[in-house]
């Protein structure tokens, strides 16, 4: 099969955008995950989010909307400032992460529906994505994207020095809380569509790959949206191609490609 076979597949039309979307969604975020050192936090409000998905699953209600609004709570609770004399929120992070996990198996296996789509939860699958998904995918990262232009240097002074923002007289919680309720908001939307891997791995792989090349931050805005687009063509079309599942086979082609920006950085000693 040709890939000029395969992209006229409208399914797999559907399938590249979503890739794309949800890529560059995931990528702009990615940035604040990386800067303000809350990865373990990505990777526990997909979950979470996953828990909402499996929830409207087993009671019958619209799994992206339980998804959002479980995924929002959640948001708002670990964006309140907590005392880490008794208790640090790594620690509570890791509990909320096992619980969501616990539960999404639970819901998972007492449900007919959910169980059939309970491999989808974890690695995704792009090629069921619907019209009205990419729509949703397009209206949020738009959102996403004008806030970026409102509030970037804000939200990059945050991210960067959070007490010397606050010094300069920043309303440093308000600033946060946008970045917090974008990132819940995006994961919520995009974890539906690839999975909890797939979104975990661009909160996580383009905004090194930017950083590696560059410490310019709008350039790693625009080079990690790049290579997740260019790494969501590719992984669509090679799990065409060969029959893989789609989510885990862009994570592996992003994976790659990041070693190999890796190696090119650090072994060869190649000005970035």
């Amino acid at each position: 099969m040709s890939i000029h076979e395969i992209l006229g597949e409208q399914f797999i039309q559907y399938a590249l955008i979503a890739g794309i979307l949800v890529g560059c969604l995931c990528s702009i975020l990615g940035v604040y995950v990386i800067l303000k050192r809350i990865v373990f936090l990505g990777v526990t409000i997909s979950e979470v989010s996953a828990l909402g998905v499996a929830l409207g699953l087993y009671l019958g209600l619209n799994p992206s909307i339980t998804s959002i609004v479980i995924t929002i709570g959640v948001i708002l609770i670990f964006w309140i400032p907590i005392s880490e004399h008794s208790i640090s929120r790594e620690s509570v992070l890791g509990f909320t992460y096992v619980l969501a996990s616990a539960l999404s198996v639970i819901l998972i296996a007492k449900n007919p529906m959910a169980e059939s789509r309970g491999l989808d939860l974890i690695s995704g699958n792009l090629l069921y994505v619907q019209k009205q998904d990419i729509v949703l995918l397009a209206i949020t990262l738009v959102v996403i994207v004008l806030l970026q232009l409102l509030f970037y240097r804000k939200f990059i002074f945050v991210s960067f020095d959070r007490e010397t923002a606050s010094t300069m007289g920043l309303n440093v919680s308000f600033y946060e809380l946008l970045i917090y309720l974008s990132l819940g908001l995006s994961i919520a939307i995009s974890m539906k569509v690839s999975g909890v891997l797939f979104v975990f791995g661009f909160l996580v792989m383009p905004a090194l790959v930017g950083l590696l090349v560059t410490r310019r931050i709008v350039l790693v805005f625009v080079i990690g949206s790049v290579f997740s687009a260019m790494v969501s063509f590719a992984g669509v079309i090679l799990s065409v191609r060969f029959d893989w599942p789609t989510s885990p086979t862009i994570l592996v082609v992003a994976g790659f490609l990041l070693i190999l920006v890796l190696f090119v950085k650090k072994v060869l000693r190649f000005p970035m």
